[in-house]
């Protein structure tokens, strides 16, 4: 799917509905108003559309109480949105933590942390706020997103997606721990991809991870990885990868 770019003026109107759904907008420094600031900084963006998919789709997973909440503030100029329920262990934890960063070199997202009750993870309920996730991002121009793969099994769900490793450490820590639990039969196709691309590219910072998890017998060793992961949204085929991915029927 090739997504296009969309207009949208933020206005005070969307500020109060975005109230009404629960938000407290913070702001950090001297006070310039929310919509203005959204307008200038993080021009198309809709928040009220994402924050709305986000209630549709994750607010029936959870009883507990949940605090929402977006800061922003100038020097970087940077918006966060923070949805997360009163969870008293890992299970039950309903999170959606997502920040937005203005520099010289342009927009990034940092996808700080999504996870969903243990009970409704694999449900597919993620689609749709990904797919609007990604469309805002095309909107105002994004650069990059990031993540730190590893929370909940994170590890295997952002390879899926699409997000390659910037850190060689990070991968070579996972394929030793490949070596450690798998066959050699079942190792030599994981050790024959991270061989490939840094043979090519001994300082690369883009892993395909994706690669990996395309291995049934990955799957448990990536769930319990931990790395960080980018997709570059200028990088045709990291957009495509990851695009593919979040509007796989």
């Amino acid at each position: 799917m090739d997504l296009k770019p969309t207009q949208y003026k933020f206005t005070v109107n969307d500020t109060l509905r975005i109230i009404d759904l629960g938000y407290k907008i913070k702001f950090s420094g001297s006070l310039p108003l929310f919509e203005d600031f959204v307008a200038q900084e993080f021009p198309n963006f809709d928040i009220y559309s994402l924050l709305s998919e986000l209630e549709k789709s994750f607010t029936p997973t959870t009883n507990l109480t949940i605090t929402r909440e977006i800061s922003y503030c100038y020097e970087p100029p940077a918006l966060q949105i923070s949805y997360i329920n009163n969870f008293a262990t890992d299970d039950e934890a309903l999170v959606f933590d997502r920040k937005f960063l203005r520099l010289q070199t342009g927009i990034i997202v940092d996808h700080n942390m999504c996870v969903l009750p243990l009970q409704y993870q694999g449900k597919g309920l993620l689609k749709k706020v990904f797919q609007i996730s990604l469309q805002q991002y095309i909107n105002m121009g994004a650069k990059t997103i990031h993540v730190y793969a590893g929370l909940n099994g994170g590890g295997h769900v952002w390879a899926r997606h699409g997000f390659v490793a910037v850190n060689k450490e990070e991968v070579k820590v996972i394929l030793d721990d490949a070596k450690m639990h798998l066959s050699k039969v079942e190792y030599v196709p994981v050790e024959r991809i991270f061989s490939t691309y840094y043979s090519k590219s001994p300082l690369g910072k883009d892993f395909p991870m994706r690669l990996w998890a395309m291995l049934d017998t990955m799957k448990p060793i990536l769930r319990g990885a931990r790395w960080h992961g980018v997709v570059n949204l200028d990088n045709s085929i990291q957009l495509r990868n990851f695009t593919d991915y979040v509007f796989r029927d």
